[in-house]
């Protein structure tokens, strides 16, 4: 990152983010990306740049977009949600081709990959190329946020543009499981990916020498993609050693990924108390998916000792909560 050649990206001319958009529009099978500070901003570019006010997203209700794009989407762009319940936050097809009623037209299907409040839920590759075909015969374009789109190629071995492929816009993170300071890219057309370059400005998104981030992305996709089954690996230990805690309750066979997602018995009340003893011993969790749930989440700053460390930390901040 110190060494990195920059430019001014506001006039697209730092050579090292073009770099980084042209391999993440390979690796995806897209003809152009742009480099975005946030995921988040990502998501409402996409949206903004395949649908027009006034219309609807047609998604899952636990969807990041209604989560964490869901003001910016419907205060800022004046579009609205039509909600669908799908499984562990993934959609079916038949439900995009009979979607619910609504006042407004519907102008977008999107889907996520891997579903965050699914605890890391994969879509299968079927189910998003029927999603894509359902959409199609609507004349809908669908947008992947694929924030997790890497976890999900590493633990099924399919290739990220098979996935891309589903979809017209796709957003993918560089900061979460590949570990980069920040940044993610929206791919897709060169017509999209020029209409989303100006809603970045009008998101405030333009920046300067941001080849120096840029660097970061560039070496993390890279180098961290090869390494992301040693994530979901401990993942899994962690989800089965919670299993054997008394007191926490998880479905070890919901952890197909890097995301897990378990319960304090007792609910409400004592989830305050576990976490802030977990926190005292040095370890974070997020109160995270309903009454009494939290969030952990393995990353290539958590090695076997520190995997370790924190099972011991939740033992004993269990066997705290649950003594007072």
């Amino acid at each position: 990152m110190a060494e990195a050649e920059v430019g001014d990206d506001v006039f697209d001319d730092d050579p090292t983010v073009r770099r980084l958009e042209e391999e993440v529009a390979a690796l995806l099978g897209k003809e152009a990306a742009v480099f975005v500070p946030t995921g988040c901003m990502g998501n409402e570019i996409a949206v903004a740049t395949s649908t027009r006010r006034g219309d609807a997203i047609l998604l899952e209700r636990d969807s990041h977009l209604v989560y964490h794009e869901g003001e910016a989407i419907t205060e800022l762009l004046g579009r609205r949600f039509r909600f669908l319940h799908g499984d562990r936050g993934r959609i079916a097809p038949e439900q995009v081709a009979r979607p619910p009623a609504g006042p407004e037209p519907i102008g977008l299907v999107s889907v996520e990959q891997t579903q965050n409040w699914g605890s890391g839920a994969i879509y299968p590759l079927a189910r998003l190329q029927g999603v894509r075909q359902a959409a199609r015969a609507g004349g809908l374009p669908v947008h992947l946020d694929g924030a997790r789109l890497w976890n999900a190629s590493a633990a099924t071995g399919i290739d990220p543009a098979e996935y891309a492929a589903c979809a017209d816009t796709v957003m993918t993170c560089f900061s979460k499981a590949l570990g980069a300071p920040m940044g993610s890219a929206v791919s897709g057309s060169a017509a999209q990916i020029a209409e989303a370059r100006r809603m970045r400005a009008l998101f405030g998104g333009a920046m300067r020498q941001v080849g120096i981030v840029a660097a970061g992305a560039l070496h993390a996709l890279r180098h961290h993609r090869d390494r992301l089954p040693e994530d979901h690996a401990r993942a899994r230990r962690l989800a089965l050693a919670i299993a054997e805690i008394p007191g926490l309750r998880i479905d070890p066979e919901r952890v197909e990924t890097n995301i897990v997602i378990a319960e304090v018995e007792g609910g409400e009340a004592l989830l305050p108390r576990f976490m802030e003893r977990l926190e005292a011993e040095g370890v974070k969790v997020l109160d995270f998916g309903g009454p009494g749930c939290f969030r952990a989440v393995t990353h290539l700053d958590v090695d076997d000792a520190a995997l370790e460390r924190a099972i011991a930390a939740m033992r004993s901040a269990a066997g705290a909560a649950l003594a007072r």
